[in-house]
């Protein structure tokens, strides 16, 4: 039996409640996830860092990009990539109206979510097997994340170290 930590239990509580995607979806507005960075040369980069477990992350911005779901302006939106792969997509936004208003976006277009997660809680998750969507919100920033995320690279980037067996 392997043990996981408390990052990875955080992080697959909300799927295993959440809404399922259905299809094989893979994009969203134009990028599909696990695309090469070459495939957006519009994009300009503004962070670069490693991980235990993939060598090259890279964050990019489209310059002078304003997006707007549902009414609501992200303040920012960001574009990581593992070893070169399109792993997330994530949109910045403010105040919980907002919240609201994303949380009804996607449901429209992706699925709607078990009665149970309607509420506010601080995270809420679509899942796939080739895209991870997650809805979170903080109140003590009054900010939240919508994430588009591949979950095969998401997990690569993630592993847990000191797993350990029986």
């Amino acid at each position: 039996m392997r043990r996981a930590g408390l990052g990875l239990l955080i992080l697959l509580l909300p799927g295993i409640i959440g809404a399922q995607l259905g299809g094989e979806l893979e994009s969203f507005n134009g990028y599909t996830l696990e695309s090469p960075t070459a495939a957006y040369p519009s994009l300009r980069l503004v962070g670069r860092y490693r991980t235990d477990f993939v060598e090259d992350v890279t964050v990019y911005e489209l310059p002078g990009e304003q997006l707007t779901l549902e009414g609501v302006l992200c303040s920012q939106v960001r574009y990581r990539f593992a070893d070169g792969l399109l792993e997330s997509v994530q949109l910045t936004y403010k105040g919980r109206e907002n919240r609201d208003k994303l949380l009804g976006w996607v449901e429209a277009n992706y699925g709607k979510l078990p009665s149970q997660e309607r509420r506010i809680i601080a995270q809420v998750m679509w899942h796939g097997e080739k895209m991870m969507i997650m809805l979170n919100y903080n109140r003590s920033y009054d900010q939240g994340t919508l994430w588009f995320i591949s979950p095969r690279l998401h997990k690569e980037m993630n592993r847990l170290t000191g797993a350990t067996s029986d």
